[in-house]
């Protein structure tokens, strides 16, 4: 558990620590002391098989890196600011029925994507939005969406550029953009919304997208019409469905969002999807 997620409300990590015992599962706070990768998998050769991440995106991603291509299950209990994952699963967003569903939900397989030497199960992304992260962590006194809303400001008014190149098995192609994404398996980008739901998630493809470099106001522009779920047949995004992908860049590192964490990882990124290797729990009857 991750107390410090979402609104960090003390009194409701005590409450879910509390029920999570009574089910007669370990509680283990997510510390700087607390090597997450060896205690999952020295769990995992001692029979455990159920890992519960409650928390966001973030948490998520630091609990699945041991649990890839094995035996493990995953569940999530959603207290997170965005949940994207959660919400893809289709997982109530109250913890308590996410509880339920972690204990008793029937078992899927689904895909995740590599790069490098980590997991993924959102995105990762290059450009704006690791930007918008790095300047979030100045402005969290204001809350969830004025924070959000200062740092999209100041990551613009950085308006950084990047170019590199990407290779797949059919292209090489030079790119120059501002916003840059994969994700694992597409999203129903004519959907309304931050939060744009993908169309499968066990497809098999990592799915790029990305914008060409443009000014600023045609980009603040763009990014609306994204928000409106009027994106789709925009000529401006590009888009292509993959299993491999290379980023080769003149840069010796780059700055990555991934499931909406920031990293620094060495160039060239090397990004492919692992079909169905993770274990998750979901819904019997998902929520609309």
């Amino acid at each position: 558990m991750n107390p410090s997620s979402g609104t960090a409300d003390a009194r409701r990590a005590a409450e879910i620590g509390e029920a999570a015992r009574s089910e007669g599962l370990d509680v283990l706070e997510l510390r700087s002391d607390l090597e997450v990768h060896s205690e999952i998998r020295d769990r995992i050769d001692r029979g455990e098989r159920l890992f519960v991440a409650a928390g966001g995106d973030g948490t998520i991603n630091a609990v699945l890196q041991p649990l890839v291509a094995t035996e493990g299950q995953l569940a999530v209990l959603p207290i997170g600011t965005w949940n994207h994952f959660a919400r893809d699963l289709r997982l109530p967003l109250d913890w308590r029925e996410s509880l339920r569903v972690a204990l008793d939900g029937p078992v899927r397989q689904i895909d995740v994507g590599r790069i490098n030497d980590r997991f993924f199960v959102n995105n990762v992304s290059l450009g704006l939005y690791p930007e918008v992260v790095r300047h979030r962590e100045r402005f969290r006194r204001y809350g969830k969406w004025r924070a959000y809303l200062k740092a999209t400001r100041a990551a613009l008014h950085q308006f950084s550029r990047l170019a590199f190149t990407i290779e797949t098995a059919h292209r090489l192609e030079p790119v120059r953009t501002h916003v840059f994404m994969v994700s694992v398996n597409p999203y129903e980008l004519d959907l309304p919304g931050v939060l744009a739901p993908r169309k499968t998630l066990d497809g098999g493809f990592l799915c790029i997208y990305w914008l060409p470099e443009m000014p600023r106001i045609e980009l603040v522009r763009t990014l609306a019409r994204y928000l409106r779920g009027r994106v789709t047949g925009d000529g401006a995004i590009r888009r292509v469905q993959t299993t491999h992908l290379k980023i080769q860049s003149s840069r010796p590192t780059m700055r990555v969002g991934m499931d909406g964490e920031l990293r620094e990882l060495a160039s060239p990124l090397t990004l492919s999807v692992q079909r169905r290797a993770l274990n998750v729990r979901v819904p019997r009857n998902p929520v609309a």
